[in-house]
């Protein structure tokens, strides 16, 4: 094996030993981020049918009054600011 072929082949391992590294941390947050969403959003695992129901609608009424506010706001030109 020549010199080039083996500096070549050093140079993608490494490359890919340096994607491992990286994605794994990615990932490493990734699950971290997970569980924190879990964490927070453990309660709404135990609500009743009827709470959710009601939470729904509250959503949905909260949705529609978002909407009719932004239907209403005038629409911006790019360059003003």
């Amino acid at each position: 094996m020549s010199v080039g072929v083996w500096s070549r082949l050093c140079d993608r391992v490494e490359e890919a030993w340096n994607r491992h590294v990286r994605y794994r941390e990615l990932y490493r947050r990734l699950d971290l981020l997970r569980e924190a969403v879990k964490a927070r959003t453990a309660w709404v695992d135990e609500l009743s049918e009827a709470e959710l129901e009601e939470m729904l609608r509250g959503l949905n009424t909260c949705i529609d009054a978002v909407q009719a506010v932004a239907s209403d706001t005038p629409v911006r030109q790019d360059d003003t600011p």
